[in-house]
């Protein structure tokens, strides 16, 4: 048995220690329950009275311990702050998963500010409808199911953190279910619109003051290009994304670019449409820092720098809120076949649509360029199902060489405006 300190004090034939911590002049008890070390602060300062709550406290620890009630109750946010840090030092460590990041968000912007106070023990069916109405009033909408599953994976980081600590028992943990209804089709731009797009950037480049403004709106251009034209998720991925990911390789006489991109499902190699090459090469020569190498040496160099940047080096956070201004000057901000706000996200969509209608890449080919499921690509893509056999739909028709050579001409077309 460990030597004890003068200054404590055991009661209940040595079953409970009282002792006081430096600097503090209320008791503190400590004891054993179910093999579990618990201390508590007996909120007395004369020993009388810390002793008879101490062995108050003691004989509830108990009861608690019998009845498969948990011995140890904590507040959510604190066992939410203890499923954060794991989280972090796995994804520090390289085993982390990628969405942990955004179950962190989750539970920083939703679970806490709504389960904060409560007692992680206290949280039951009734209190989660009442979150369900909550989260909607905060959300002005209600929840897509993708939403929830991310939502729902946050919620039982949290409550297995507190399973593993002894703070609930697996018994009370809610079982968390999704009946919303999937996602609704996403924003995209159609193919007029895109065009409005791209060929609307130089008068608006124009337009801005010279000095960071004029930055930003070159960077955006940019940006937005390689979006559309790899498919690649806006955010984690293109932050992510420094030169030494960036290279050109020649195959049976053609050139292609290839990206090593790391985001939300893990690492994969993308190949990028053929003028992506032309955007990056633009990016490169603003860079002061990197714009006195070749783009050949650049890419060889293999440089562990962010390729989205300004001039000046630094990389911006607001390319959002520089796009959603944009595309309100130029009359885009809404798509009309959603009714929603297009986003940098709409990219993305953009580039599966045009993938599936115009490229006739298959969708297994495409799911794996995009980092996603087959069944994903279905779902949110099924209304393409028309258009991708629309040839077969309309029957014999003559004159398609002349469809093709029009086909050829937009696309140069486009690519000079670009």
């Amino acid at each position: 048995m460990p030597k004890l300190s003068p200054e404590t004090i055991l009661a209940s034939d040595g079953e409970i220690r009282l002792y006081k911590r430096a600097r503090s002049k209320v008791w503190q008890a400590a004891f054993v329950v179910d093999r579990r070390q618990v201390r508590i602060s007996t909120g007395h300062k004369e020993l009388a009275d810390a002793q008879k709550e101490a062995k108050k406290q003691h004989a509830l620890y108990q009861f608690r311990a019998e009845h498969n009630i948990p011995i140890v109750t904590k507040r959510f946010a604190d066992v939410a702050n203890l499923a954060k840090s794991a989280m972090t030092k796995q994804l520090e460590t390289g085993t982390g998963k990628k969405s942990f990041v955004d179950y962190a968000i989750v539970i920083d912007r939703y679970l806490v500010p709504f389960f904060g106070h409560l007692a992680i023990t206290s949280i039951d069916y009734a209190k989660l409808r009442e979150f369900d109405a909550w989260r909607a009033e905060q959300m002005g909408r209600e929840p897509k199911a993708s939403t929830l599953n991310t939502h729902n994976a946050a919620m039982n980081r949290v409550f297995d953190e507190a399973v593993e600590r002894g703070f609930l028992t697996k018994s009370r943990v809610p079982a968390l279910a999704n009946k919303k209804r999937d996602s609704e089709r996403r924003p995209d731009f159609s193919l007029d619109d895109y065009r409005k797009l791209i060929r609307s950037f130089p008068a608006w480049i124009a337009k801005g003051r010279k000095g960071k403004s004029t930055d930003m709106r070159l960077l955006l251009r940019d940006y937005v290009l390689v979006l559309a034209n790899t498919g690649m998720r806006e955010g984690t991925e293109a932050e992510n994304l420094k030169w030494k990911h960036v290279h050109q390789f020649v195959e049976n006489g053609r050139s292609y670019l290839e990206m090593s991109v790391d985001g939300k499902t893990g690492r994969r190699d993308i190949i990028c449409r053929a003028n992506t090459v032309r955007y990056l090469q633009r990016i490169h020569e603003r860079c002061n820092d990197i714009s006195g190498m070749t783009f050949d040496q650049l890419l060889k160099a293999r440089l562990d720098k962010p390729v989205f940047r300004l001039a000046d080096g630094t990389v911006t956070k607001s390319l959002r809120q520089t796009f959603k201004a944009y595309l309100t000057e130029i009359g885009l901000l809404k798509c009309p076949k959603t009714d929603q706000n297009r986003v940098l996200y709409s990219l993305r969509h953009t580039y599966a649509t045009f993938a599936l209608t115009r490229d006739g890449i298959a969708i297994h080919e495409l799911a794996k360029q995009m980092g996603t499921s087959i069944k994903m690509i279905e779902d949110h893509y099924s209304h393409l199902t028309p258009r991708l056999v629309k040839d077969a739909l309309t029957g014999p028709r003559y004159g398609r060489h002349v469809a093709e050579e029009a086909k050829k001409a937009i696309s140069k077309r486009e690519d000079r405006d670009s």
